[in-house]
C-alpha cells in the first residue's frame, strides 16, 4: 500500500512539474478565401506573415482540336494569375464626359421651320481597369480536366520566399 502511494505521489509530482506546451512554437494560421464565378482565391497568413496565395480558375474547352485543352489551360492559368494581381494591385481610372447637343427651331428664308428644337445631354462614363505586373514566384501547382463540364481548371500558387530569391537575381 505504501509502495502504491509513493508511486502515485511520484507520478503526481512528475505531472505537476511537466512543462506547458510552448504556444510560441505553434504558429497561428489564418486562411482567407474568396470564391467567384469560375474559381477562387485563398490567402494563407501565419503569425502575421503572408505565407502563400493560391488562386484557381477554369476555362471551357471550345473545340475538338488536339491543342484545345492546352489552350483552355493557358486561359485558366491567365485568369488565376490575374486574380492574384487584382488582389495585389489594381489601378482603376474613371473619366466622365458630358456632351451637350442642341439645335434650335429656325425659320428658313422661305419662312418654313427647318429643325424642331432638340436639346439632349449625354453623359458618357468610361471606367478602365489596368493591371500591369511581372509575376515572379507564382507557379502552377495543379491542372485538371472535367469531362462532364468540358472545362480545364488550373491552380496557381505564390511563394513569398521564392519571390524574394527571384528578386535578388
Amino acid at each position: 500500500m505504501v509502495r502504491k502511494l509513493s508511486i502515485s505521489c511520484i507520478l503526481l509530482f512528475l505531472v505537476a512539474c511537466a512543462s506547458k506546451p510552448d504556444t510560441a512554437n505553434n504558429p497561428k494560421t489564418e486562411i482567407i478565401e474568396r470564391y467567384f464565378i469560375g474559381g477562387f482565391i485563398q490567402v494563407t497568413i501565419e503569425d502575421g506573415i503572408l505565407e502563400k496565395i493560391t488562386s484557381q480558375a477554369s476555362a471551357p474547352v471550345v473545340s475538338d482540336t488536339p491543342s484545345a485543352k492546352s489552350n483552355a489551360a493557358k486561359v485558366a492559368e491567365a485568369k488565376a494569375r490575374l486574380q492574384i494581381e487584382k488582389m495585389r494591385e489594381t489601378l482603376i481610372e474613371a473619366k466622365e464626359e458630358i456632351q451637350i447637343e442642341s439645335t434650335s427651331n429656325e425659320l428658313s428664308t422661305e419662312g418654313n421651320p427647318v429643325v424642331a428644337s432638340n436639346t439632349a445631354q449625354k453623359i458618357i462614363t468610361t471606367i478602365t481597369q489596368k493591371i500591369n505586373a511581372v509575376q515572379k514566384g507564382i507557379f502552377v501547382v495543379r491542372e485538371s480536366f472535367d469531362i462532364t463540364t468540358n472545362t480545364v481548371t488550373v491552380t496557381v500558387q505564390s511563394d513569398p520566399k521564392i519571390n524574394e530569391m527571384l528578386l535578388k537575381y
